[in-house]
């Protein structure tokens, strides 16, 4: 009896008097971790894909058209074995057709394109190894066939679906650059094809 009258006493309190329990004071947390480890990316040729001149008349007027496929491969070089993903970011944002990288605007500012890195194969040393990507941070992966800004790029074993530890990994790309449609691009001149992208490491 006396057990259930400090039970309804108690909430009668609540109920009258709300902020006389609230707390008063609340906590900021910044956690993280630093790693001995460092990884450093590179292109080969310094990253640089040059397309070349290209004819406005030779755009497909009503659908994007392939101008380009380059292959080039990015090397990551680690202090030691370590578990890493790839950041690829778009410095054309908003440019781009669809979820790939942009090529920069015509000066009408309409989207002259996009290119996207296809992943033909990763390896660490003569081993093969699987592309993985996600879009939710690193809680979840799935296999990958390209990278794509805002989707982080590890390596996993093959057959895997979890990023390993590696030290030096080689990932061949083929890069596919297109030019949208004739009949959305308004080109009464010279219009520079201005595509660019980091790839930044992430440590897991």
């Amino acid at each position: 009896m006396k057990k259930y009258f400090v039970a309804l006493t108690t909430t009668a309190l609540i109920s009258a008097a709300p902020f006389a329990l609230a707390a008063s004071s609340t906590d900021l947390m910044v956690r993280g971790i630093i790693t001995p480890v460092a990884c450093t990316p590179d292109f080969t040729g310094g990253g640089d894909i040059d397309i070349g001149k290209i004819s406005s008349g030779d755009l497909n007027p009503d659908t994007n058209t392939l101008v380009g496929s380059h292959p080039i491969q990015l090397v990551v070089n680690c202090d030691a074995a370590t578990k890493f993903a790839l950041n690829p970011i778009d410095n054309q944002p908003g440019t781009s057709i669809g979820d790939w990288f942009g090529l920069g605007l015509t000066p009408d500012n309409e989207k002259l394109g996009f290119f996207f890195p296809k992943v033909m194969q990763v390896k660490e040393g003569a081993t093969s190894l699987d592309a993985i990507k996600s879009d939710d941070g690193g809680t979840t992966w799935e296999k990958a066939g390209d990278a794509q800004a805002g989707w982080l790029l590890s390596v996993a074993a093959t057959g895997g679906s979890a990023p390993i530890d590696v030290k030096d990994v080689t990932f061949d790309f083929e890069v596919d650059t297109y030019i949208a449609p004739a009949n959305s691009l308004n080109i009464n001149t010279d219009v520079t094809i201005d595509g660019s992208a980091t790839f930044e490491v992430k440590y897991l």
